[in-house]
């Protein structure tokens, strides 16, 4: 593994939760940088979880120091070790779930990005859906309700954010064309 890819994964640690932390530790007892970094970042959280396991992790580097061999497993229970593994079954199951809501918003994101915008010209009175006679609250309403799905601080691509807000300004003038029509 490159050195990039080693500072890219070190630094992706930072957000893991501090039992997943000392989970990884332990499994990578060798690695004193690793252990080093897991140390500082745990030492930063203000959390008695996390001062706990920053304790574990000073004590595995400490035992790398003296050269001892850091069998982790030593003076536990068989209950506890059944308990820690049904924990991290559930921590797993939880971070997989995460990692799946995450692709489906981005999959959201990225659809209403490249949402196709109202055609230009005459359609646009139809695009809103009104009658030029419609009711003052039915005109406020769709107005509401274009000015979140077309707003062109949605668009992150200039494109699309330049042609939103010529569509949004006609869509603004017609609005105020049907509401004195409708009253």
């Amino acid at each position: 593994m490159s050195a990039a890819e080693q500072d890219i994964n070190r630094r992706s640690i930072e957000n893991w939760p501090s039992g997943r932390l000392l989970d990884y530790a332990e499994e990578h007892v060798g690695d004193r940088d690793l252990l080093a970094v897991i140390h500082e970042v745990l030492t930063r959280r203000g959390v008695d979880v996390a001062t706990a396991a920053a304790k574990r992790v000073q004590a595995l580097l400490d035992r790398g120091r003296d050269g001892m061999a850091a069998d982790v497993s030593v003076g536990v229970s068989d209950e506890g070790r059944a308990e820690l593994a049904a924990m991290k079954a559930r921590l797993e199951q939880a971070e997989r779930r995460i990692r799946e809501a995450e692709a489906r918003a981005a999959t959201a994101e990225r659809a209403l990005a490249t949402e196709a915008l109202p055609s230009r010209g005459g359609g646009l009175l139809r695009r809103v859906h009104l009658a030029e006679t419609a009711p003052t609250w039915l005109v406020d309403a769709a107005r509401r309700a274009f000015r979140l799905r077309f707003h062109p601080d949605r668009f992150a691509d200039p494109v699309m954010k330049a042609r939103a807000e010529e569509t949004f300004k006609e869509a603004e003038e017609i609005f105020r064309q049907i509401v004195p029509n409708g009253q």
